[in-house]
């Protein structure tokens, strides 16, 4: 009788998922375009949990396996431009559970993500993703992620600035390049280097701590370095497993520091807001650095409140939302850093002409000599970061390979026409709420809109030079970049990461030089085809860009002439 209902009931989910599988795809069939069918979704929980235990799937004969690629919600970063080449612009991923349209056409893009009538919503299965602290500018809609927005967006004011410049020159400066064992690493070794680095920089202007961050305070269990870092390095993990309820015993122990790290982290944030809300209420004093990033949320938080009056709806942050927040900006922060400077790095070994390109200009703008001195004195922000164009050009070409990007869906409240264009041609389509658009990033980065060398390294295309020979920073025009996303819910810290990219650059390359690390009796040609190799091959999405075997190429810090 048992059997007989598990056989029942195992018969009845499979026809289900079979009839719903062949509506969307009838449905699919409507819009004329390119469609992959998939058996499952990955905006199904269940599959993130148990999709590695079917990576075999990948390597049947015959393409057999071929859908399993996009059954992740990063499948853009494995693929890079191997689906626009095959299926064109526009293409359906038709599951029994959705209708996803993948799309890297810039006109498409535009139409969907920078309009301003609030009609599009991001789905629960990716907007919930980072809620564990509580609701946040990434994970609300309308009037309630305007509240979030004007209170969040005050916080990245050029005061900040000042203090991620410094800090992430400080931190640069300290990582012991003058030793000749410090100076040759692996690009597994590269990224630890700048996880750590990046976690100080946010340690100091994020949260405004300036003591040991190894050091466990007094009714803590572990370090703020710790534990955040525990949590951002496990964040997936995080996300499926925060709310599990289960005695400690019983869990593995990396769930079991996991849920430590999360409580620890929620104590750090209240301690330090509750710190922040007791010295604004003592007389002021002379300050000694720019305010944190949570002291400045709090205090435009506590702005809010007092301005806010009865019968108008709340325009201030909740404890929970002003947590959500904080961690949220802190993820990015920390990823999108680390990730693009791994990258940037070996892209400048294999490119040393723009290496020396990037250089003369730190040398113009980031450094001085003092007058009939050899010694260099530092220059600050606000003289040396608005002139450095091609740090910045770098960064957005880095980021052009290498992006944060998964699939970001969104599906309409209400139905809308949407002109596409497939492979007969162009063609309108309706997109009815339910059906999902989702922004397949490298597609539009490494498009041939980009010209004929869109998928060659060359930062160079971000900079134009006017008719008195002056630089410009520019965006080219044609192609859609959406590094930081683009429209209204464009990322708030994109100033942020690009103020500690270009601190760090300036630092490190003012000195040294980066090359690539040989192996063995490897020529230059071979050791190149290599760095490049795993670059172009092994990139895998996990919040942000990854390699999966960095430990196989390397750069060397060679100290400048």
């Amino acid at each position: 009788m048992i059997l007989l209902f598990i056989t029942s009931s195992l018969l009845l989910f499979v026809g289900v998922r079979i009839f719903k599988w062949v509506r969307n795809y009838l449905q699919a069939r409507s819009y004329g375009l390119p469609i992959i069918l998939l058996p499952v979704s990955f905006n199904e929980p269940l599959w993130m949990v148990f999709r590695p235990l079917f990576a075999w799937v990948e390597y049947l004969p015959f393409g057999l396996g071929n859908w399993y690629l996009y059954t992740t919600m990063g499948w853009p970063t494995e693929d890079g431009s191997r689906s626009l080449r095959r299926y064109g612009e526009n293409l359906v991923l038709c599951s029994p559970v959705d209708n996803i349209i993948a799309t890297c056409e810039p006109a498409v893009v535009q139409k969907v993500w920078t309009e301003t009538r609030d009609i599009w919503r991001m789905p629960e299965s990716q907007s919930q993703l980072f809620t564990f602290f509580g609701q946040n500018v990434s994970s609300t809609h309308g009037e309630d992620w305007k509240r979030h927005r004007k209170v969040t967006v005050q916080a990245f004011n050029e005061r900040t600035m000042v203090g991620v410049w410094s800090e992430a020159k400080r931190q640069t400066k300290a990582l012991k390049l003058t030793l000749e064992k410090e100076r040759e690493r692996s690009l597994g070794r590269v990224r630890s280097t700048f996880d750590i680095l990046a976690m100080q920089v946010l340690a100091v202007v994020a949260f405004g701590q300036e003591t040991e961050l190894t050091s466990v305070p007094k009714g803590h269990k572990m370090s703020l370095m710790e534990s955040m870092g525990f949590i951002l390095k496990h964040v997936l993990l995080t996300v499926v497993f925060n709310s599990l309820q289960a005695p400690a015993f019983l869990l593995p122990s990396v769930l079991r520091k996991l849920k430590v790290s999360v409580a620890e982290v929620r104590l750090y944030m209240e301690e330090l807001v509750l710190a922040h809300m007791k010295s604004t209420s003592k007389p002021s004093v002379l300050r000694t650095r720019p305010a944190s990033l949570i002291e400045a949320i709090v205090s435009a938080n506590e702005l809010e409140k007092r301005g806010d009056s009865s019968g108008k709806p709340r325009s201030y942050l909740t404890d929970s939302e002003l947590y959500g927040n904080i961690f949220v900006f802190n993820l990015g922060g920390y990823e999108t850093t680390a990730a693009t400077l791994t990258f940037a790095l070996p892209f400048l070994a294999l490119h040393p002409e723009i290496q020396t390109w990037i250089a003369e200009e730190i040398d113009t703008h980031a450094k001085t000599h003092a007058s009939g001195k050899d010694e260099e004195s530092d220059l600050g922000y606000n003289d040396v970061y608005p002139r450095l164009l091609r740090t910045r050009a770098l960064m957005y070409e880095t980021l052009r390979f290498a992006s944060p990007a998964p699939l970001f869906v969104k599906t309409p409240l209400v139905p809308v026409n949407i002109d596409v264009t497939t492979p007969s041609g162009p063609r309108t389509i309706s997109v009815k709420p339910g059906t999902l658009m989702g922004m397949n990033q490298y597609g539009a980065h490494l498009s041939p809109r980009w010209g004929s060398d869109a998928e060659t390294f060359n930062p160079k295309r971000f900079i134009s030079v006017d008719e008195e020979g002056e630089e410009r920073f520019q965006m080219p025009e044609g192609p859609a970049y959406t590094a930081w996303m683009i429209g209204p819910r464009m990322c708030p810290a994109r100033k942020f990461s690009q103020v500690e990219f270009a601190g760090i650059m300036a630092e490190l390359l003012k000195d040294w030089r980066v090359e690539i690390v040989r192996e063995g009796g490897e020529s230059e040609g071979e050791a190149r085809e290599r760095v490049n190799k795993v670059l172009r091959d092994e990139k895998y999405f996990n919040v942000s860009a990854h390699l999966r075997r960095p430990e196989v190429a390397g750069v060397r810090f060679v100290r400048r002439s």
